[in-house]
């Protein structure tokens, strides 16, 4: 009973994870939005004196201005980014030119083979790169659809979330079922906020070692490359390795052994420094043991792809819980 048990339960979190997670996080995500602001809004009804309606309207403007401002800085950013390399773009092709050239007859002193075979055959993949980024592009362009239109849905479900939040919590309340879930929300809570202050320290660990190293190496602008590296490694798809090994082979086809090398020990470095805290510290603050963690991220980047390194340890916290209700109740 124990096994089909344990069965159950992780067939029904992997299924919901995979599948209905998905579909629901828009209301989920509209659910804690009107959590965050529902204490505010009680403060404005009860100490400002507005009645429930207007009261719920300012915090839902709250809720537009913040977003909006955050928005606005993340596009002027974009913009500023997007003019910077506008701007010195002549330059940079020009450099890739002459990095692209020099790579190629660093190839031809090495393998010997001729630099118009290799510029080819380099030609001819990017053309199919080329065809398949355009093609790419469109599955992209409605995948961006998509995404402004679930945006649409959550400023629309927080607002209506907002003004009907203690009748949906009431409901909840009413039922075993909500009940089970609100015991389970706090849970995930409380271990999703450990586990973030985790992953954050870890970033910024990682991203000073970046800073460091590429200091030490005599890198330009070392300390925005480190930040920037260190904020990639923090992302599921990405990491130090997506930087730091074709820098290093770039480095090491224009005779550049020492900074190849560099860019090798400091990815090491923070490679090993990743596997061996991200078990200690997210075990350590969720109360599991390290093993167990190390194993849902390990898992969880098996079953759920890129993204189980966040996925996996809320599955397995998940079942974790399940399976500890379901044993306090018999």
């Amino acid at each position: 009973m124990k096994i089909a048990k344990i069965v159950l339960v992780t067939a029904a979190v992997y299924l919901g994870m995979k599948y209905v997670f998905w579909t629901a996080l828009p209301f989920l995500s509209a659910f804690f939005f009107a959590r965050l602001l529902y204490p505010l809004a009680v403060k404005l009804e009860t100490k400002a004196g507005l009645k429930r309606e207007m009261a719920r309207f300012a915090a839902y403007g709250v809720f537009l201005a913040v977003t909006a401002a955050v928005s606005i800085g993340l596009l002027y950013g974009c913009y500023r980014m997007g003019s910077n390399c506008l701007d010195y773009l002549e330059g940079f092709r020009e450099d890739a030119y002459q990095l692209f050239d020099s790579c190629c007859q660093r190839l031809e002193e090495m393998t010997g083979f001729q630099t118009e075979e290799i510029q080819r055959t380099v030609g001819q993949g990017t053309g199919d790169f080329t065809t398949s980024a355009v093609a790419y592009s469109k599955d992209a362009g409605w995948y961006m659809v998509g995404l402004f239109a679930n945006i649409f849905v959550v400023f629309v479900a927080v607002f209506l979330m907002l003004n009907d939040y203690e009748r949906i919590v009431e409901g909840l309340k009413k039922t075993q079922a909500g009940r089970y879930a609100i015991q389970m929300l706090h849970g995930i809570k409380s271990a999703t906020g450990a586990y973030m202050r985790a992953q954050f320290l870890i970033m910024g660990i990682v991203t000073a070692i970046c800073i460091a190293g590429l200091f030490l190496l005599g890198i330009n602008h070392a300390f925005w490359i480190g930040i920037a590296i260190g904020i990639c490694d923090a992302l599921p798809f990405l990491g130090t390795g997506t930087v730091f090994v074709p820098w290093a082979i770039i480095e090491l086809l224009l005779g550049g052994y020492k900074n190849a090398a560099g860019f090798f020990v400091i990815y090491i470095i923070c490679a090993f420094v990743r596997q061996v805290l991200e078990p200690r510290l997210v075990g350590k603050r969720l109360g599991v043991p390290p093993l167990a963690v190390l194993m849902s991220i390990y898992i969880g980047i098996q079953v759920y792809g890129g993204s189980g390194v966040i996925l996996g340890p809320i599955s397995g916290l998940i079942i974790f819980q399940a399976l500890s209700k379901q044993a306090a109740v018999g």
